[in-house]
């Protein structure tokens, strides 16, 4: 209902509109002019569902929507709303400009002397489940897990029980903040364990399916820009379903394999030998004939030597 309402209330609220305390504005020039304008305007604004939250007014039924929109304006500065609608009875969802500004809004917001709840409408708050750890697996272990994944821990983890014991079944729970960039957590995750490394059952609402190197919703991990067989260093598929080539010696693919360098050190090696002792004759036969030339030298001279 916009009876009421002014100019200097609607502007607290990010508008500007013709009053409407006497009726329409009669002066058609000037509401075409302004008309231009808010059509110019919100063809800026982008509405978030990230940036909206809701405000629970209980069975307060004298709360107006005015009223949120002072509050919220107190607390976040003016011109920040986009718009504030009923969602339902005593419930209203209030739209930002940014998303950062729902943060200073989760503590609550006081409406005439009143204070109330606060939702975001796109909860990145969720409980997450590890399901049937061994007992003896440390909590560290999975804070080291969320670190990991980039979310924030907001609570301690707690561990279930069978219902009317203190036994438990191994599942432990934690609730977590995602950052925007994190849509979902993976499915399953490797935990070190007595015998072994093993899989285990990661769940939380409006879970997708997940790479688990990247995080990202859109492949999976076989396909992740970041993953590599590690066995022929190419992407597309597992270690185990790796068709690459391999040595028949040291079974190794062959972009790996080093028999081939071994072959060449042995062949270098070979080669070298004989080419040392082909040197070795040749040094042998040229120190054979370098004697031989002195030694029939020797007897020419002595030759001369009888005939004077």
């Amino acid at each position: 209902m916009m009876d009421g309402y002014t100019l200097t209330d609607l502007e607290m609220a990010g508008e500007s509109r013709r009053r409407t305390d006497h009726g329409p504005d009669k002066q058609q020039g000037d509401g075409h002019g302004q008309r231009k304008g808010e059509r110019k305007e919100n063809l800026k604004r982008v509405y978030k569902k990230e940036a909206t939250i809701t405000v629970d007014l209980r069975d307060e039924k004298e709360v107006r929507a005015l009223d949120i929109i002072k509050a919220v304006t107190g607390k976040i500065g003016e011109g920040k709303i986009l718009a504030v609608r009923p969602k339902q009875i005593n419930e209203y969802e209030i739209t930002l400009e940014q998303e950062e500004d729902t943060e200073i809004l989760m503590n609550g917001l006081d409406i005439n002397g009143m204070s109330f709840e606060v939702k975001r409408l796109y909860n990145r708050d969720y409980v997450v489940s590890f399901m049937h750890l061994p007992a003896y697996i440390e909590d560290e272990d999975i804070l080291s897990k969320l670190e990991q994944w980039g979310v924030i821990p907001l609570s301690t983890i707690k561990r279930r029980v069978y219902p009317g014991t203190n036994v438990e079944d191994g599942t432990r729970f934690i609730k977590v903040r995602f950052p925007r960039e994190v849509a979902s957590l993976p499915y399953s995750t490797k935990m070190e364990t007595a015998e072994g490394p093993q899989y285990f059952r990661v769940m939380h609402s409006h879970q997708v399916k997940t790479c688990r190197l990247c995080m990202s919703p859109d492949h999976v991990v076989k396909d992740c820009p970041d993953f590599r067989c590690y066995k022929c260093e190419e992407r597309g598929h597992f270690a185990r379903d790796c068709n690459a080539v391999k040595c028949p010696d040291c079974r190794k693919v062959l972009s790996k394999c080093e028999c081939w360098m071994e072959g060449e050190e042995g062949e270098e090696e070979e080669e070298e030998q004989v080419s040392g002792q082909v040197h070795e004759r040749d040094t042998e036969k040229e120190q054979e004939e370098e004697i031989g030339g002195m030694e029939e030298n020797t007897e020419i001279m002595k030759e001369g030597w009888r005939r004077e």
